[in-house]
């Protein structure tokens, strides 16, 4: 298994801004995982890859981490 993303580089896979990644994931539309609250991001690519489709990632619709 791969290791998770942070915030800066799946901004940088995507082309997007790092605050448009923070955005989504503290919204829930992208899913993500923080050990605290308040902590650093981690992102699994196949959640950043669903979310630029516009698609929930298996771990958004079957509500597990």
């Amino acid at each position: 298994m791969k290791r998770p993303l942070s915030v800066r580089e799946a901004a940088s896979m995507t082309g997007k801004h790092p605050e448009t990644i923070a955005e989504a994931l503290r919204r829930g539309d992208l899913h993500g995982g923080q050990r605290v609250k308040g902590g650093t991001w981690s992102i699994r690519e196949k959640c950043l890859e669903a979310w630029l489709y516009g698609k929930k990632c298996k771990h958004q619709i079957e509500g597990t981490a």
